[in-house]
């Protein structure tokens, strides 16, 4: 019997209690997060639609709220229209990895960067929160808000930089993804192979080639409203200028340039 109490002892049962108690305490955690994020995710939407029908009614001209709303919810949203659509289809079943490597592949990454990711909120947030700061009531691109600045950056350096990290980041984790997730029987792998070893620079192409769409969107929208508006930039929502652009440039060069940072730090 002695020799059995010293066997059992020399186990150390406690640890084994320890450790199955953090395994079940793991998922019970990260399922936790994934309803915070996701309950975050809806209630920035609940706000956006707020703000869009405010800036509706306000200023009456459909530029103002309907692009912004349409775009943040598809994008607040794609967990869930993605999961729908894989779901539906049954892709699982019907892109099997043996017959179509390639769309088998592109399935795993938007699985890891959308449909799986509890922390997909983090990408997509500050795009809604860049819009919400337009309310007619606290509006930080016009009136008082809009002629405050420091060395020429106004508040909305602000949302510029954080939607430049966070869309930085999401190229980032996207590329890692699919470097992670491309056998080398697929048609696409060269071109991931190629775009992973050069992560930097793809990363700072598609952030100015968003950039560029952003900033043409922004100058046709402010003209079309003063011309609904006759003139009146007191009667619009859209606000541009040519060193306004430049700041914006250089605000999302910044969110690159730290994104790029900490992005390195994690490696």
């Amino acid at each position: 019997m002695e020799r059995v109490s010293s066997f059992m002892s020399s186990l150390n049962l406690s640890r084994f209690w320890e450790r199955g108690k953090s395994i079940k305490a793991e998922p019970a955690i990260d399922n936790r997060r994934r309803l915070i994020k996701t309950a975050v995710r809806y209630g920035l939407w609940l706000v956006l639609a707020a703000t869009a029908n405010a800036n509706r009614r306000h200023f009456g001209l459909t530029t103002t709220w309907l692009p912004h709303l349409l775009g943040n919810s598809v994008a607040l949203f794609l967990p869930e229209i993605y999961r729908l659509i894989d779901n539906g289809l049954k892709l699982n079943e019907r892109l099997p990895a043996d017959r179509y490597p390639t769309m088998a592949a592109i399935r795993l990454c938007l699985d890891d960067v959308v449909g799986d990711n509890p922390d997909y909120v983090d990408y997509v947030a500050p795009a809604a929160l860049a819009y919400i700061v337009s309310h007619p009531h606290f509006n930080i691109y016009r009136g008082s808000w809009g002629e405050k600045n420091i060395l020429g950056f106004g508040f909305d350096s602000i949302p510029h930089s954080t939607t430049a990290y966070a869309l930085s980041n999401l190229a980032y984790d996207s590329i890692e993804a699919a470097d992670s997730h491309t056998p080398a029987n697929t048609v696409i792998y060269p071109s991931v192979k190629f775009v992973a070893r050069h992560k930097i620079v793809a990363v700072g192409a598609i952030l100015a080639g968003l950039t560029l769409f952003y900033e043409t969107s922004e100058f046709l929208i402010h003209k079309a409203e003063l011309k609904a508006r006759d003139n009146d930039i007191s009667r619009i929502n859209m606000m541009w200028s040519f060193k306004d652009t430049v700041y914006d440039i250089l605000s999302n060069t910044m969110g690159w340039a730290a994104a790029t940072y900490f992005s390195r730090r994690r490696r």
